[in-house]
């Protein structure tokens, strides 16, 4: 049985994964010159786009504030161990 991976692992996964999506379906629509060609391009290859971003950046500032949270915790675990 493989490990899980952690979760900016995946976040980050994602992430690509929208991406190169988004990068993919603008290759694509950009051979053709059709109006909806264009609306694909907009509607969907953008935001694709841009929501890999955003998961990206949301990954990356919320795994380091969880471990700045879980170092505080360990620091007041081991305070309190010594108080005992």
């Amino acid at each position: 049985m493989t490990p899980t991976p952690p979760l900016i692992e995946r976040r980050i996964r994602w992430a690509g994964l929208l991406i190169v999506c988004g990068l993919v379906i603008q290759m694509i629509t950009l051979i053709f010159v059709h109006p909806l060609a264009f609306m694909a391009f907009l509607l969907i290859s953008c935001p694709l786009v841009a929501m890999g971003i955003l998961l990206f950046l949301y990954s990356i500032v919320s795994h380091n504030h969880t471990e700045i949270e879980s170092a505080k915790l360990d620091e007041n675990a081991k305070g309190s161990e010594t108080r005992i």
